[in-house]
């Protein structure tokens, strides 16, 4: 019997390493499959029965010794447990990450063929297929499409069940990852600092960037991102330097497109306003256009913020520093302009500039305050110094000074006041009429035009 036992054990290891057809053995016959930890018989030879030997022609024939008929005896049967394999409970995942599958086969066979299944509710599905290495050991990666509490098992050999050896059944959780942006308000101001929030769940370790999207053209694309908080919080800021009706979502960035979660879309409206601010300021915020002696003190200025077209066709934020009195003519002015979409360049105090009402100029600044003396005429004091007059697109607005010269100097080509272009003030433009309609005089009526100048009659 000793050597039958050896034949049966050379064909289960030849099934391990793959060397012969699954068919070599009774444990992989597919007429007789076996669930897995069952065990099946090895038929034992077919043996004949001893015979009577004929009767000698003798006259008295002596009977043939009796000899008994073998009593045949059962295999050994082929087991789960000849072969133990092991399998590592796999950590939870998510749906679109890969599962590791890992374990060894514990007689340290190499080369053996190795199988993955997932239970499925219509049955055993085979997921993939490997080979053991350095003392049996093995590994398997597998993505789960679907989220949800999966089931696998490894069986050594290629057909499922399998009576040479299986591990035992692993249940892996896979985790549905989502990422889920707060429900936003159907409004928001331009320039008022938008941002779409939510939540990444669960936080995924190494995925940190989210990016805002918006709906053009037919596809997505994306405006911002932004980091996501160890805990999975986000919060991308909206493009909102531009009054439109958007259709917004979230998704994630940095890892492939199979692996991008998508939040829900909204609708979100950016309206255009001026959404002007007015506070107080302090003797150290105007530090280069205010000094001792000046007419009106820094109790008396008022800190005006409002919001621009510039000349890019985008929203920007201005600045102005105005007397109190003339705060709600001034809101009244720039609201006309805003919504007629005039363009400014540049609204900043001229503190920004030294106090230097010539660089101001240069730079195409529109400002209020500055207490100075009249620039070409260092005898009087400039109309700026109390707070009402105004000077707006000082490069397409130049002005002819006491001195006779013509400042700014990069302003020299728009004195053809003939040749209309972006930004030049004219009698029909709309801060020329709402100043004039607020009781402000235009200085480009004076001998000397001033063209981007206003101040109270």
């Amino acid at each position: 019997m000793k050597p039958r036992a050896l034949g049966s054990a050379a064909v289960v290891a030849a099934l391990c390493l793959g060397l012969v057809p699954a068919s070599a053995g009774a444990a992989e016959d597919p007429a007789s499959p076996t669930p897995p930890g069952a065990t099946q018989s090895i038929p034992a030879p077919v043996t004949a029965e001893a015979t009577t030997p004929s009767p000698a022609p003798v006259e008295e024939p002596t009977p043939a010794p009796s000899t008994p008929t073998p009593t045949p005896t059962q295999a050994p049967t082929v087991t789960a447990e000849m072969l133990p394999i092991t399998l590592n409970q796999p950590a939870a995942t998510w749906e679109d990450r890969p599962i590791t599958f890992a374990g060894r086969l514990e007689t340290g066979l190499v080369n053996s063929y190795l199988t993955l299944w997932e239970k499925l509710p219509t049955g055993w599905v085979l997921r993939g297929s490997t080979r053991t290495i350095a003392n049996g050991a093995y590994k398997f990666l597998y993505t789960a499409p679907n989220p949800g509490a999966a089931v696998f098992r490894v069986v050594i050999g290629v057909k499922f069940p399998s009576a040479v050896g299986n591990t035992p059944d692993r249940t892996v959780n896979v985790l549905d990852r989502t990422l889920v942006m707060t429900k936003p308000a159907a409004s928001y101001i331009v320039l008022t600092g938008v941002k779409m929030t939510g939540k990444l769940t669960p936080p995924e370790p190494g995925k940190k960037l989210v990016g805002l999207q918006d709906r053009f053209g037919g596809k997505w694309r994306t405006l911002t991102s932004a980091w996501i908080a160890a805990n999975g919080t986000f919060a991308v800021p909206v493009p909102d330097n531009l009054p439109a009706t958007k259709t917004v979502r979230v998704v994630t960035l940095g890892g492939a497109s199979t692996a991008v979660e998508a939040s829900a879309y909204a609708v979100i409206t950016i309206s255009a306003l001026l959404n002007a601010k007015v506070s107080n300021i302090s003797a150290a915020s105007i530090n280069k256009t205010y000094r001792a002696g000046c007419p009106v003190k820094p109790s008396q200025l008022r800190y005006l913020t409002l919001n621009y077209w510039g000349f890019d066709g985008l929203v920007h934020r201005g600045e102005l520093v105005v007397r109190d009195a003339a705060v709600a003519k001034m809101i009244a002015v720039w609201t006309a302009s805003f919504n007629a979409k005039f363009p400014i360049r540049r609204m900043q105090r001229v503190d920004l500039f030294g106090g230097s009402d010539i660089k101001a100029m240069a730079a195409d600044n529109t400002s209020v305050f500055n207490c100075r003396q009249v620039t070409g005429n260092p005898y009087a004091l400039s109309p700026h110094s109390y707070g009402f007059a105004i000077d707006i697109n000082t490069v397409e607005n130049p002005y002819l000074a006491a001195n006779n010269v013509w400042y700014p100097s990069n302003g020299l080509a728009y004195r053809n006041r003939k040749l209309v272009r972006p930004g030049m003030l004219f009698a029909s433009s709309a801060p020329t009429r709402a100043l004039i309609n607020a009781g402000f005089f235009w200085g480009a009526g004076w001998r000397q035009p001033d063209y981007q100048h206003f101040e109270p009659k």
